[in-house]
């Protein structure tokens, strides 16, 4: 895990146990072993990490980020084909890329 996650993890286990004041009369927050039971369950879900990309990758494996410049045309073409289908402009990116490899792949 990178310095920088584990500084924010740091930081925010440092305002919860320090920094944040819970209501008097909350019937929503937890406290003593319920909250610590509630926290260690929901620090193994994020430590799981996002889903891979990748179904091949091994647990554990980030996949690369790359990052492009797109004329302003093309960029709002793509957030709108990523709002009418109802999906994240990544997404849509990802599968373009995703097919254009695979037709000039098969051209070589």
């Amino acid at each position: 895990m990178s310095t920088k996650k584990n500084k924010d993890y740091d930081d925010a286990a440092r305002w919860a146990e320090e920094d944040m004041i819970l209501p008097r009369n909350s019937t929503t927050a937890r406290r003593g072993e319920d909250a610590a039971a509630a926290g260690r369950a929901l620090l193994a879900r994020a430590h799981a990490g996002r889903p891979s990309l990748d179904p091949q990758a091994e647990p554990g494996t980030e996949s690369p980020k790359r990052q492009v410049r797109l004329p302003q045309v093309v960029s709002e073409q793509v957030d709108t084909i990523a709002a009418a289908q109802g999906r994240r402009a990544a997404e849509v990116m990802r599968e373009a890329i995703t097919l254009y490899v695979q037709e000039h792949q098969t051209a070589q």
